[in-house]
């Protein structure tokens, strides 16, 4: 067995040993001649000619006039489009409060704040729960009614619950 191992590694060796020798990937011609086609000089001819057709391709075209259209426009370019004048009404405002509580934890209620309404940085968390602190009740911004009504149901989900109120805009204006 043993010197079967021996002659398989010998051969392993032997085939792999090829494989790390350095040898040129492209091996040049250089003592061929060159064809007749890569051949330089006056006499020595330099390829054949390009060919040409023997028949050759007329192409003609067409061009068809524009007919005018004598069609009157009911609208002058410049006028507006009076479809296009739709006015939009802005949707109605309410007003967002935080109601004060003395059971609050200040912490809390500034997180939560923070958290739930987008355009409050925690500065003005703080000042919002310290003003609903002493008065009461702090004004928290204008929002359309959905986007109120989801601060103050969001706000009095919290645990432990923050109450906050949402008023018509224009009640205040009155």
């Amino acid at each position: 067995m043993a010197p079967l191992r021996t002659f398989l590694y010998t051969l392993v060796i032997a085939v792999t040993a090829n494989a790390f020798t350095i040898a040129p990937i492209h091996q040049r011609r250089t003592h061929e001649a060159l064809s007749s086609l890569y051949q330089s000089g006056p006499d020595k001819g330099g390829g054949s000619a390009i060919a040409t057709p023997k028949t050759k391709q007329v192409t003609t075209t067409v061009q068809k006039q524009k007919q005018k259209n004598d069609q009157k426009q009911k609208a002058k370019p410049s006028e507006p489009d009076l479809r296009s004048d739709e006015d939009f009404e802005d949707a109605p405002m309410f007003r967002l409060y935080l109601i004060g509580d003395e059971s609050y934890e200040q912490e809390h209620v500034v997180n939560r704040v923070f958290e739930i309404i987008e355009d409050c940085s925690e500065d003005d968390a703080a000042r919002l729960f310290k003003s609903a602190y002493q008065t009461g009740e702090a004004f928290m911004g204008k929002y359309p009614r959905e986007i109120a009504e989801t601060y103050a149901e969001q706000l009095t989900r919290s645990d432990p619950i923050i109450y906050a109120d949402v008023r018509d805009d224009e009640d205040k204006k009155k």
